[in-house]
């Protein structure tokens, strides 16, 4: 995607301080004291327990769903985090403990998915394999297979939905509900838990679904095989970029997107799909197009301005997830570099005076400064 004149004075003006300022600090240096300052805030905003809560959303005020993303965020770079982390990796302990006293360790969570793939991840780089295990074990409790009820031919078998249960579905559901309903995002979240806790080899399960969610094609005349991710098949209000066209054979097809794509590339990567596999090279191709820094690329019609903007911080740490797989391409390396830097540069271009990031729309809760500002960290730190 190109820049935008704005775009371009903006991030110009971002990595070079202006005519008149002179030239900034080296763009590492200043990434480096941006971190340091959102470590500050998320440590000022560290809850007397060791928690983090949100005070702007009820359902995030417990706890369990910020404090493992906040350490994951803060795991990443510990300069300055080391009492926050210890504190916050204590409230986990704890809230592990009580949840592996259940029968259904899920019950009392608000988003069990959310927290027990970041937990898991969080315990995991900690060294504490028995607990991280014990969250990983919960990841997998709520993975879409046969013994739920669905049907062993099923794609949605080996992915996850947003289910605050096991996701059984009902005898005789044709269509499941969207809670039931697998999704990229619930996946690649799944797939990176069970990476961090040793269990690669239970990953490759969910490669049918991921195929279902990518706009590829071995036929090159496909108009709208380009390569590219979305959210989840057949649901046009979750797929953040909508509806593309349907094809000739009726079905609905979606726009690829940045994110998205993003989520393949690692959630591929996360099933053993070598950079050589035509889907790997097909997304990685959409990325290398269409890439550029913060900004969400893909095609988004006008009526989803806002669904684009939800997604800014999420994005940059899926950008930055991508840009780090290991089996990229030698070739592509000055590209990842550069878009790394650019992705920087937008960042901290952003960053409040406080430390914190926010965004402006309350979709997908990023206007939550706790959320936002652990998303921005990560993507400055991976």
């Amino acid at each position: 995607m190109a820049q935008t004149r704005r775009e371009f004075v903006l991030r110009a003006a971002t990595l070079c301080g202006g005519a008149l300022m002179g030239c900034a600090a080296p763009l590492n240096d200043r990434a480096a004291t941006a971190r340091r300052a959102a470590v500050g805030f998320l440590a000022a905003r560290q809850s007397s327990d060791g928690s983090w809560r949100s005070t702007r959303y009820g359902v995030l005020r417990e706890g369990d769903a910020l404090t493992p993303l906040v350490l994951w965020s803060l795991m990443g770079d510990t300069g300055g985090a080391a009492e926050s982390l210890a504190r916050g990796l204590r409230w986990l302990e704890k809230l592990t403990t009580t949840q592996s006293a259940r029968p259904d360790p899920w019950a009392e969570l608000r988003y069990p998915l959310f927290t027990a793939s970041y937990a898991a991840q969080v315990l995991a780089k900690s060294g504490d394999a028995r607990r991280a295990g014990f969250w990983a074990d919960l990841v997998e409790q709520l993975r879409i297979v046969p013994a739920l009820g669905w049907s062993e031919r099923d794609p949605a078998c080996g992915a996850w939905s947003d289910s605050p249960t096991p996701p059984r579905l009902p005898p005789g559901m044709a269509t499941p509900p969207d809670m039931l309903a697998p999704n990229l995002s619930a996946t690649v979240l799944a797939l990176a838990a069970l990476t961090a806790t040793g269990r690669r080899e239970r990953t490759a399960a969910a490669r049918p679904f991921l195929a279902q969610c990518q706009n590829f094609s071995a036929d090159s005349t496909d108009p709208l095989a380009d390569g590219g991710f979305y959210f989840a098949p057949e649901d046009s209000v979750r797929n953040k970029a909508g509806l593309a066209a349907r094809d000739p054979a009726g079905r609905e097809r979606y726009h690829s997107y940045g994110s998205a794509t993003c989520d393949g590339l690692a959630a591929l990567d996360a099933c053993g799909v070598p950079a050589s596999d035509p889907r790997f090279r097909a997304a990685l191709a959409w990325l290398h197009q269409r890439a550029a820094g913060a900004t969400h690329s893909g095609t988004w019609p006008p009526d989803r301005a806002d669904d684009r903007e939800s997604l800014r911080y999420y994005h940059a740490q899926a950008l930055a997830t991508a840009l780090s797989i290991p089996t990229l391409p030698t070739a592509l390396r000055p590209w990842a570099v550069s878009q790394r830097q650019a992705l920087t540069a937008d960042l901290l271009g952003t960053q409040k005076a406080d430390g914190s990031w926010a965004g402006t729309r309350p979709a997908s809760f990023e206007d939550e400064p706790l959320i936002a500002t652990a998303f921005a960290l990560r993507a400055l730190a991976i």
